[in-house]
């Protein structure tokens, strides 16, 4: 393994810097990237030829390729339920039918609940919590930053504390490994549950978020940016932007089974795949080949059903299909890149390195607090929360051994400290999948929400300072 030194953080903050001053994601991460392989070829010409290959080489990963091909795909399904009036019936069904959304508030405790409900699944509970809120937050002038906030802030929440998805699964794994090595004993699932209660970023940021909805304040760039939204959507768009979308004239287009037809079996699928690729066992599973499967699936069953009805020609899907996939061209770039950029830090060490500095620094009291700053900074810095978790989950494990810290109270420290990062960083892929699904630009959906997670984060931390104390 060789060691890089401090050169390993430049690539992170070269990234994280360009995104703020610039908000340009592509161009900050293409520009971190070829720093990176500046700095492990030596040579400004050997960075550039390693970044043009390394983009090709993401695709070797079938994990990354399915991710991709799934953003793909999933543009394809939005596009059909918005043209066959799917979206605009939803609407209509929430409001003027049932009067179950009749303000802003209600609106996002949608966006909440749905991403909350879904939690097998980080990318599709975003998208679809997305697709069936955006049209009614234009039409109740939510902001679109404001969406992304409490749509990735809800998900990554949630799915971190149910251990019943891949995140769970991959927490037992590294757990696992602690247990047979002697450092703790016990099931890693009793050990993981009881760890949950100590994921204090999680259970703060969903009372954040709902402290938000419910009270309407807003501070900081969040503000900024729901009056610069409010100050440009005119009248006639707040009051029915669901006629702006083209959408078919056929007699079938009345039906809200053409919203609920493709969304549904998308998720069905997801779990269904989940067990077959597990071998039996849900927390085994694939969880990019089982989004990948999931909206193939969705797609062959909405051309059953568009086609039959007669709302689509196959001609005719295939077209709105197409059209679907180039919308997503932009976000599946800086998906890719964004890869590659977490291969980087990888082959940089990054996370190594920052825990190698750290380690051996740690007073017994403020052992629990230093767990979440280190991957807090960690995952900022990598824009992986799992990637953190599995570094970080052994270090603090092994650290509350050596100063007599449950290791339930570092295990829940490594967890919040690694999705403060995944809120956070300009190169998460929950945060990127957040933008796309509420349409709003990636750069100011980390402006505005990097402040609320900040003090959710300083609050976090002062819980575990008093915890790491009393302990």
């Amino acid at each position: 393994m060789h060691d890089y030194g401090i050169w390993t953080v430049i690539t992170p903050l070269v990234t994280i810097f360009l995104a703020i001053f610039t908000r340009q994601v592509i161009l900050s991460l293409l520009s971190g990237i070829i720093v990176g392989f500046i700095v492990m070829t030596h040579s400004l010409f050997g960075g550039i030829g390693a970044t043009l290959n390394g983009i090709i080489d993401t695709f070797a990963s079938p994990g990354n390729t399915r991710t991709v091909i799934f953003m793909v795909i999933t543009g394809g399904i939005m596009r059909l339920i918005v043209v066959t009036s799917g979206v605009r019936r939803l609407v209509q069904f929430l409001t003027e039918k049932n009067n179950y959304i009749t303000s802003k508030r209600s609106v996002q405790l949608l966006a909440m609940l749905v991403t909350s409900l879904i939690f097998i699944e980080s990318s599709i509970n975003q998208l679809i919590a997305g697709s069936s809120s955006k049209d009614l937050a234009r039409r109740y002038r939510v902001s679109p930053e404001k969406m992304a906030y409490i749509i990735q802030t809800s998900c990554v929440s949630v799915c971190s504390s149910v251990m019943i998805n891949g995140w769970g699964a991959a927490m037992m794994g590294v757990i696992g490994v602690q247990i047979a090595k002697g450092y703790i004993t016990g099931e890693p699932f009793e050990i993981l549950a009881r760890s949950m209660v100590w994921n204090v970023m999680a259970w703060l940021s969903l009372a954040s978020v709902l402290f938000y909805i419910i009270s309407g304040f807003a501070w900081g760039p969040m503000k900024k940016a729901e009056v610069r939204f409010n100050e440009c959507v005119e009248e006639h768009v707040s009051l029915q932007d669901e006629q702006d979308e083209e959408v078919i004239d056929h007699p079938a287009c009345n039906s809200l089974w053409n919203f609920f037809i493709p969304i549904l079996t998308t998720v069905v699928m997801v779990p269904i795949a989940l067990y077959i690729t597990g071998d039996g066992q849900f927390s085994r599973g694939s969880g990019s080949m089982s989004v990948y499967a999931g909206v193939m699936f969705g797609t062959v069953v909405s051309f059953i059903w568009f086609t039959l009805r007669g709302i689509l020609s196959v001609e005719n899907f295939f077209k709105e299909l197409y059209i679907g996939y180039a919308s997503m061209v932009k976000i599946s770039s800086v998906m890719v890149l964004a890869f590659l950029m977490g291969q980087v830090s990888a082959d940089l060490n990054t996370g190594q390195y920052i825990a190698a500095v750290t380690s051996g620094v740690i007073p017994g009291g403020v052992a629990t607090g230093f767990i979440f700053v280190i991957a807090a900074i960690m995952s900022l810095a990598t824009g992986t929360s799992w990637g953190t978790f599995a570094i970080m989950i052994p270090i603090g494990v092994q650290s509350g051994v050596s100063v007599g810290i449950p290791a339930e109270y570092m295990i829940g420290a490594a967890i919040a400290g690694s999705i403060f990062g995944d809120m956070t960083s300009p190169i998460s892929s929950d945060a990127i999948v957040a933008s796309m699904a509420t349409r709003c630009d990636h750069i100011e959906h980390i402006r505005t929400q990097f402040p609320y997670a900040l003090v959710t984060g300083l609050i976090t931390l002062l819980v575990y300072l008093v915890l790491g104390f009393s302990a």
